[in-house]
């Protein structure tokens, strides 16, 4: 028994003790590449005052409190390996056994030796066996197996029954979690693909109906920029899944600057300032709402400089006559387009100031519309194509809602309840 133990009734916590005399290594603040930044000493111990470490420099014969220490991990598992063999007993009175030539062991120098090789422990099929549990079948017709190849168990009936089972239970919960695809051919795979296809028509017939492109022959020496199907299952806070979203995008990496784009840059709210407007709500009672814009990206319109091809979308390409190869004409901007944010953004800021709203100066995404004589003041919060609303009133809320439907197609949320992946729940 320990002093410690015998004077607290528990044993000391020996974790951070290292060997007397330790080689450490110290991280150098302001070191450098070639010059190096760590510094090597040797662990004295722990330091009563701090939760750093007592460390004894060489060079300098100085003793200093240290934080930012490192240990040579692999001599501290090599001390545990040697710690773990056992040690045999021998009798004195019996004379010890001579090594052979034949054996060739190097006795006069011990760290030269090898470590010691950890005996490997059976598999639970041997212990089976050796206990008796289990059994071996050995069919009466022998064949010869390649080698490298292994010959399947007698029970490999049912370990094909739970594989099935297996197969069985990762669809349910792919079905049932609505797993994202990568791509259109592993889309059509899986179970759910009726709604996938759906949201892909309701896709193309909203690109269509808004007038995003024109099908034109492919000119020569043009850039035409690629496209591709990006799927998304959203879900509410529960995790739910209330919709299913197919988008055409543009593969932006492969405009070219200067040419195909110019300015990119859009905002979008700031968490500080969505937490900012929240706690406003709480604090005047404020009344909240949400809304989606469908298809925002779409809003926003080329200029004449912007002569943008683009590829068909996958798996619905239309062709033309005599081989002639066909691609899309943007006239509106698209999702994935490296300016379509910016273009987006421009587009709701000439609906916001229409509905008399001004700018927040302090975030370029925050728009608010106050009435002096009435007392009224309504902020929305945008991000992207997500609207968040706080009113004074639900009557002030629904009255921007009937008057923001009239330049784009929303999607009513209602309350608000999820933001950003932050999940949102009033308390009065």
């Amino acid at each position: 028994m320990t002093p410690f133990e015998a004077a607290f009734g528990k044993k000391p916590d020996l974790k951070g003790v290292r060997e007397w005399g330790e080689k450490v290594y110290v991280w150098i603040e302001g070191g450098t590449k070639l010059g190096g930044r760590v510094k090597e000493g040797h662990w004295l111990g722990m330091d009563d005052e701090s939760k750093g470490t007592r460390i004894y420099w060489p060079d300098s014969k100085t003793v200093m409190v240290e934080r930012n220490i490192y240990f040579n991990n692999l001599l501290a598992s090599r001390f545990e390996e040697e710690q773990a063999v056992g040690f045999v007993k021998t009798n004195a009175n019996l004379p010890a056994e001579v090594p052979t030539n034949e054996e060739n062991l190097d006795i006069e120098d011990s760290d030269t030796q090898a470590p010691a090789k950890r005996i490997q422990k059976p598999s639970q099929k041997v212990v089976d066996l050796l206990g008796g549990k289990g059994a071996w079948s050995i069919s009466n017709n022998k064949s010869v197996l390649a080698p490298g190849v292994q010959q399947p168990s007698h029970d490999w009936t049912a370990d094909a029954a739970s594989c099935e089972d297996e197969h069985v239970f990762v669809a349910e919960i792919r079905n049932a979690e609505a797993l994202e695809p990568q791509n259109l051919a592993e889309a059509k795979k899986q179970p759910d693909w009726m709604l996938w296809e759906k949201a892909i028509e309701e896709e193309l017939r909203t690109l269509k109906e808004a007038g995003t492109w024109e099908v034109v022959e492919i000119p020569k020496g043009v850039n035409v920029v690629g496209s591709k199907w990006v799927f998304r299952a959203k879900k509410d806070a529960a995790g739910n899944v209330v919709r299913y979203k197919a988008r055409l995008v543009a593969q932006g990496f492969s405009q070219v600057p200067g040419v195909d784009y110019f300015d990119m840059f859009a905002p979008v709210a700031r968490l500080a300032s969505i937490q900012t407007v929240l706690a406003f709500a709480a604090s005047e009672d404020y009344e909240t709402g949400q809304i989606d814009i469908k298809a925002a990206y779409l809003n926003g319109e080329l200029t004449k400089d912007e002569v943008i091809h683009m590829k068909q979308a996958p798996g619905y390409e239309e062709h033309g006559g005599e081989g002639k190869v066909l691609v899309y004409r943007l006239k509106k901007s698209l999702y994935g387009l490296k300016q379509a944010g910016r273009w987006w953004y421009q587009k709701l800021v000439e609906i916001m100031m229409k509905l008399g709203f001004e700018r927040c100066e302090g975030d370029q995404a925050v728009f608010f519309r106050r009435c002096e004589e009435m007392s009224v003041l309504i902020i929305v919060l945008v991000h992207v194509d997500d609207c968040t609303i706080v009113g004074k009133s639900q009557s002030l809320i629904n009255r921007f809602k009937i008057e923001i439907v009239k330049y784009v197609d929303i999607t009513d949320m209602g309350d608000l309840h999820w933001i950003l992946g932050i999940k949102v729940r009033r308390v009065r």
